[in-house]
């Protein structure tokens, strides 16, 4: 009797070719998003029987941020153990089980919410809703599990001190939060790791998973009653309320402030910030065209033309915002030889400037707005890209509709729009940090 071919490697291919063929669902921009509820909770769907395949993306608010001050790396260490056993299967079981039917689940800590992923194939929804609900209702946290992953955390504690992109990020954090949660390093300290306790861990796991701060998102070959059942199943034994810490709201530092880390190599690594403006901003969307204008559109945008066309100064060059929960930041990035690592930034600050004084041309802003709203429609190629897509929006606490709006606010965005946005840039005022040879100034 033949036996079935269930290698770990088939089975995350089988479920990668059924997330390339979704290309074809989710490529028409945003598919039609119902909101599903059931008692105090409430998930949003897209449903799609054309393919045998289910993904879930799932938050709780309170992510690294809610760390106790001498416990960092607490949020990261329990995501890391989210699947390494629950309820009455140790480790390697409930992996075995995950791999014998086809699912793949996963657990990471941003700095506001703790975020898990699904994925499965619809034949073996059941067994992939029962191990969801073990993992995120009884998680055992074993010995051995707490100290294997600890281990990983160390080491990718170990990766980012060697990394002078991740020192200076971290620094930056440090330099625009100060003693704030937001300024701590998320994976912890290596004596932070090793102080933790599964007691800690437990207790920070009873804290957070709660149905009061769990965002629900779901996509593919499942129905409204069918969801329905699942929150009911798997997500009603959680408690009905969370007691994690309430995080206060900051602004961004305010520079000029630099920070020079001395390190031996070519190549000076420089990241840069200000405070920036939150999702509810009634300027978010005009500031949002102009950066993708100055330096958030790639290859088109006008810090790539100075900085790496015009000069050769870096190979890439980017600017963005990081917004969170209590805090909204603009920032960039850019790398350089040392001899040149000044320069890139006097360049960076002058296109800051001349986009605040000279108003950017009604061909450019068409051609970034056309930009934007046809890109918007690669968010939504895979299943798990729209669950992505819709946990996201839940998360910045934007309505539903947001999908249908979200267009028409950026065609709605005028030249004068754009100009008021940049004239919120402070090129002189900047907090900047510098890892290399090359200590930047802000003159």
């Amino acid at each position: 009797m033949l036996r079935r071919f269930r290698s770990p490697y088939f089975i995350h291919g089988l479920i990668g070719f059924c997330l390339c063929m979704m290309m074809s669902v989710g490529a028409q921009a945003a598919p039609p998003v119902q909101s599903v509820k059931w008692r105090d909770m409430e998930a949003w769907l897209v449903s799609d029987n054309s393919l045998p395949l289910i993904t879930m993306k799932m938050a709780w608010r309170g992510g690294t941020a809610s760390d106790p001050s001498d416990k960092s790396g607490l949020t990261m260490l329990m995501s890391r153990l989210m699947n390494e056993g629950a309820g009455d299967l140790p480790s390697r079981a409930f992996q075995q089980a995950m791999a014998d039917n086809a699912i793949s689940l996963s657990f990471s800590a941003s700095r506001d919410e703790m975020t898990g992923t699904l994925r499965c194939l619809s034949r073996y929804r059941a067994m992939c809703f029962k191990l969801l609900r073990l993992a995120v209702t009884a998680p055992r946290f074993d010995a051995e599990a707490v100290t294997r992953m600890k281990r990983e955390q160390a080491t990718a504690i170990l990766r980012s001190q060697q990394n002078p992109r991740s020192i200076a990020n971290q620094e930056l954090m440090r330099l625009a939060f100060g003693t704030h949660a937001y300024g701590r390093i998320g994976n912890g300290t290596q004596d932070s790791l090793a102080a933790l306790e599964t007691s800690d861990i437990r207790a920070h796991y009873q804290a957070m998973l709660a149905r009061d701060n769990l965002h629900l998102a779901v996509v593919g070959d499942i129905g409204r009653a069918e969801l329905r059942r699942v929150m009911r199943d798997v997500f009603a034994p959680l408690p009905a309320h969370h007691n994690m810490p309430q995080i206060p709201a900051i602004e961004v530092q305010q520079g000029p402030q630099t920070r020079h880390i001395e390190r031996a190599g070519p190549q000076t690594s420089i990241v840069f910030a200000q405070a920036g403006l939150g999702h509810h901003h009634p300027m978010f969307f005009a500031d949002f065209v102009m950066n993708s204008i100055l330096g958030g559109s790639g290859f088109s945008s006008r810090l790539t033309a100075q900085v790496r066309e015009a000069r050769g100064l870096a190979y890439g060059v980017y600017s963005g915002t990081s917004n969170f929960q209590k805090a909204a930041m603009w920032n960039g990035s850019v790398a350089s030889d040392n001899a040149t690592a000044q320069e890139a930034v006097n360049v960076i600050r002058a296109e800051m400037r001349r986009i605040a004084q000279e108003p950017v041309s009604a061909e450019r802003l068409a051609a970034a707005k056309t930009y934007l709203t046809g890109n918007y429609a690669l968010r939504f190629d895979s299943g798990a890209k729209i669950a992505g897509q819709l946990l996201g929006v839940q998360l910045n606490g934007w309505p539903i509709s947001y999908f249908k709006t979200r267009n028409d606010k950026i065609n709605a965005v005028s030249q004068a729009d754009v100009q008021r946005a940049a004239k919120l840039l402070t090129p002189d005022r900047l907090l900047l940090v510098s890892v290399g040879g090359t200590a930047i100034t802000l003159d």
